[in-house]
């Protein structure tokens, strides 16, 4: 079981604020921000962290590497990517919300870039 995932970003300030307003649809929320970190999670559960990357950072993306979130609804996935969007999100053609039965009959979910180009996946098994 995975309990928690850290990402380098470019401009921390900038990335909490995206989070901030692309999670909040999944109850995700800020739990805390210092200088070098900002951290997320639903409850008391901190499973998000994101940091300031060192300058020398030449590449945060790793190869088909993405974090998928798990919503609650169909109608929480669509929030949260019209959310994500808003905040400054990079489409993926083709991978907007929407049924795909090849990773399930009840999978419901979209892709996107953050800012930081990390792939971030919004996923539900919530039926209609």
């Amino acid at each position: 079981m995975l309990d928690h995932l850290s990402l380098g970003c470019r401009k921390l300030p900038a990335s909490a604020a995206f989070y901030r307003q692309a999670l909040a649809p999944l109850g995700y929320r800020l739990q805390r921000e210092t200088a070098d970190e900002a951290v997320f999670g639903v409850g008391e559960d901190w499973s998000l962290f994101l940091y300031q990357a060192a300058a020398t950072d030449e590449s945060l993306v790793g190869a088909r590497m993405h974090v998928a979130f798990r919503a609650d609804s169909r109608l929480a996935v669509e929030r949260a990517y019209a959310e994500a969007l808003v905040a400054g999100a990079r489409e993926v053609i083709g991978r907007e919300p929407d049924e795909r039965p090849q990773f399930g009959a009840d999978y419901f979910g979209c892709l996107f870039h953050d800012p930081d180009g990390h792939t971030l996946e919004l996923l539900t098994r919530a039926a209609r």
